[in-house]
């Protein structure tokens, strides 16, 4: 177990300490390396604890986990629904570190499922990620425009305030799109 990882597994955990790891991660370059191989642990609560820090570190710096994208999303097509917490933070994470077309259609299709998961917070990182997927790619416009729209007629609270977010930035996108175009 590196360093972080045993770190990560001890004390209580908080929003507090997931982004004081987070710093720490982002001030040692050299640990983001040991926090993606710490996502991939066998126990639950670490995967989950290290996922949360992933997602502060993308609020920080995207661009420290972007070369990690593709296991990450491998990662979160294989992590079990009933691990919401980490599917949260990891959809968050996979939504933000997608950085060519290619992962973003595959990370807008593990959004869609995550929609369908029977938790509340996986579901709502699901409408935020597609949301913000759609804002970089344009051939997902229509399709994050209709799941946006189900989950503010038909979503908890929760949900409608991340939709209300994802559809004001995907019409800023389409604005720009059109303006480019």
């Amino acid at each position: 177990m590196n360093s972080l990882a045993r770190s990560l597994s001890e004390g209580r955990w908080g929003l507090e300490r997931a982004r004081e790891m987070a710093r720490e991660v982002v001030s040692r370059r050299g640990a983001v390396k040991a926090l993606v191989s710490t996502m991939f642990a066998e126990e639950a609560e670490l995967r989950k604890r290290a996922s949360d820090v992933a997602r502060r570190v993308t609020d920080i710096d995207v661009a420290l986990l972007r070369p990690y994208a593709d296991e990450l999303a491998g990662l979160l097509a294989e992590t079990p629904p009933e691990e919401s917490r980490t599917l949260w933070h990891l959809g968050l994470v996979v939504s933000r570190t997608a950085h060519t077309r290619e992962q973003r259609l595959r990370a807008a299709r593990m959004m869609q499922v995550q929609l369908e998961n029977e938790s509340n917070v996986a579901r709502c990182a699901g409408v935020e990620g597609i949301g913000l997927l759609a804002s970089e790619e344009p051939e997902l416009y229509e399709i994050a425009g209709e799941l946006i729209e189900k989950a503010l007629r038909d979503g908890t609270l929760a949900m409608k305030a991340r939709a209300r977010h994802a559809k004001r930035r995907l019409e800023k996108a389409r604005k720009r799109a059109g303006d480019l175009g």
